[in-house]
Parts: C-alpha cells; structure tokens; sequence
C-alpha cells in the first residue's frame, strides 16, 4: 500500500504510524502535504535519497533536497518539475546527467531543443518522456539516430502523430496501444489489428 501514488492524505497518515511499514515507500510515490514532508524529512528513519524519485515535490522541496547531503541530484532532475532556474542549475551540475534531465517528462519546449542539440544526450529519452511539438516530433521521427518505438511510448502524442507511427515499417503497435491517448477510431483499430 505505502508504494501507492494515489493515496489521500489521511491514508499516507495511517501508513507512517503503522508500525513494520516501511516509510522509505511513501516518500518516493505519494503526493505528501508540506506538513507531512517535513514530518518525514526529519525522521531518522527516513532516507532523505529516497524523496528525489518523488515528482510531486514542490520548488521549495526540490530546492531543500538539491543541497541535502547524500540526495542523488540525477533523480532530482529525471522526475520534478523544474522551475527554468532549477532546470538551469541542474543542466549547468557537472555532477548531474544530461540524460537523466532528458527522461524529465515536465520539460518545457525550450529545454527539450537545448537537450537536443547536446550531441551526447541520448535522443531516444527525449522522444520518450516529454509532451513534444510537432516540429520537435518530426525531427525526433526524421532521425536516423532515434528508435520510432522510443515515440511509440511517449503518452502525449497527437492522434496524427499516432497515426503516422502506427503506418511506419518496424514500429512495434502495441506501445502505441499501452501508452497513447485513442480516438475511439484509433482503439477500433488497434482493436481489430491482428498485430496488437
């Protein structure tokens, strides 16, 4: 239950004062209030480490977390929502990996072009993870260098974007089926497709 992101605040309550489960499990999934934040970041048994996976952390948590010994920053930067000023610090962290920022699904469209145009970003992340435009998507689809199946699994594809990967030779269909958003026309599709 602790590994559940969609609990309610008095659920999260009830899990932390159970005893045997294990806290470190609510931390990285659940949407905590800022009362219960701190209240868990200031428990000993707490791992602070184990807050960075959470993308449901406020500015002000991200912050704290950034300069807390012993956080891995390359969580930090693959899961919250970046302020530009977080975005910024985290690109500029030698210590932090590009490629962990480009598997952020929250980045804005500015930020996916700079992480394009880094040579040693792994393209096939940034056709994954973040909401693309279509300008952004047909560069991604255009080259030679990205697997169409990385595109396949971005949720936030348009339904000409679906179409047009669900015509392509070598796109695997059933990434598409899992992890886009349908037309009902679409479903009937994927539905009837002997393929999927």
């Amino acid at each position: 239950l602790a590994r559940n992101s969609n609990l309610t605040t008095e659920q999260i309550d009830l899990l932390y004062s159970t005893e045997g489960v294990n806290k470190d499990y609510l931390t990285p999934y659940s949407k905590l209030t800022d009362e219960q934040f701190n209240r868990f970041y200031g428990d000993s048994e707490v791992e602070k480490n184990s807050f960075a996976r959470n993308p449901n952390l406020t500015t002000e948590q991200i912050d704290l977390l950034y300069s807390t010994k012993g956080v891995d920053k390359d969580y930090l930067a693959q899961n919250s929502k970046l302020t530009d000023e977080q975005f910024t610090r985290f690109f500029n962290d030698e210590g932090v990996g590009k490629n962990y920022l480009a598997q952020n699904p929250n980045l804005t469209t500015e930020q996916i072009d700079l992480l394009y145009s880094i040579k040693d970003v792994d393209k096939d992340y940034l056709a994954k993870y973040p909401k693309l435009t279509d300008e952004q998507f047909n560069r991604l689809f255009n080259n030679e260098d990205v697997n169409i199946n990385y595109l396949a699994q971005n949720s936030h594809l348009t339904p000409e974007q679906i179409d047009l990967l669900y015509s392509t030779v070598g796109g695997n269909k059933n990434y598409l089926a899992s992890d886009s958003k349908l037309t009902d026309e679409q479903f009937n599709r994927f539905f009837n497709d002997k393929d999927v």
